[in-house]
């Protein structure tokens, strides 16, 4: 079972590609500390590099500025190809990787945490990673790795990239697609059956969400707490709930955001932290795509 002990993903453990001066940084997930994944939006100038073997697998989605990229994988044919929006790349992790380009494309790279797609691979073909390696892909049209993308891409603009829960979720789909079309076992992928599990279980978690709203309420601990799969979690608890983990987490922080709105003088900061949210900003973006008020407004209310 895949297990981050809280340790975020930092930018020292990719290549390391955002970090040139010649880059211009749009958006990055250094501050949210996304454990399973990290993502960068970037300007990039014209590169040339012999990438070192690092241990984690990443894709680059092309969203603006089409450029001639060069890729030589060790071990894989050579390849080059004008790249344009909406084309992906994929690498696996331990290869060394000699790119170039002569452009200028602004383009999202997603790095996926090894010991993740090990978890992933246990779990869907029983074996080791080294089984199941990622098979190298150059400029192609995933529509569903797509929309997974684009939703990090979203999340860094918008204001939710600090609901970790969420990006937990995206990670393990992202790792999930990855071993299902894009490795060595992908011919012999069988999907996951819609299991579910007993009422009890359901039970049992739905009350320690409430007995931990404030804590951190990740995949693997809530699939720990039940002794389940992370894999099968999201799958098994909307069969048995009707909505993902992430929507009813998210929707029992806001309800005890309100109580405590309602009911006690706490600085919003505070109610922000006591309520599961990372901070007072995370708390005023939920709150206000839920709510339709911002936490002050709706204290407010309260006089009216």
């Amino acid at each position: 079972m895949f297990t981050d002990e809280g340790k975020p993903f930092t930018v020292n453990e990719t290549h390391g590609r955002i970090l040139r001066s010649q880059n211009r940084v749009i958006a990055q997930n250094e501050n949210p500390g996304w454990r399973s994944i990290y993502a960068a939006i970037f300007e990039e100038s014209r590169f040339q590099a012999i990438e070192p073997a690092i241990a984690h697998p990443y894709l680059i989605y092309h969203l603006s500025r089409p450029t001639t990229v060069t890729r030589k994988i060790e071990g894989f044919p050579i390849e080059r190809a004008l790249i344009g929006p909406r084309r992906i790349c994929v690498a696996p992790g331990g290869s060394v990787i000699k790119t170039s380009h002569t452009g200028q494309p602004e383009i999202l790279q997603v790095y996926v945490r090894q010991a993740l797609y090990e978890s992933v691979v246990n779990e869907i073909y029983g074996c080791e990673a080294s089984e199941a390696e990622i098979v190298p892909r150059y400029a192609i049209l995933d529509p569903l790795l797509e929309q997974l993308v684009l939703a990090i891409r979203a999340a860094l603009q918008n204001g939710t990239a600090e609901d970790r829960l969420y990006m937990d979720t995206i990670g393990q789909m992202i790792a999930l697609h990855l071993a299902r079309h894009h490795s060595a076992r992908s011919r012999n992928t069988a999907l996951l059956g819609t299991k579910t599990f007993p009422g009890w279980k359901t039970q049992h978690l739905t009350e320690f969400i409430e007995e931990n709203i404030g804590g951190d309420l990740s995949l693997d601990t809530m699939a720990r707490e039940i002794q389940v799969c992370p894999l099968y979690l999201p799958r098994a608890f909307r069969i048995a709930v009707g909505k993902s983990p992430h929507q009813y987490v998210l929707e029992r922080r806001i309800e005890h955001a309100k109580e405590l709105l309602r009911n006690t003088e706490m600085p919003i900061v505070e109610v922000a932290l006591a309520s599961g949210f990372s901070s007072q900003s995370h708390l005023s973006n939920s709150f206000r795509r839920s709510v339709g008020a911002s936490p002050a407004n709706y204290r407010r209310q309260r006089y009216q």
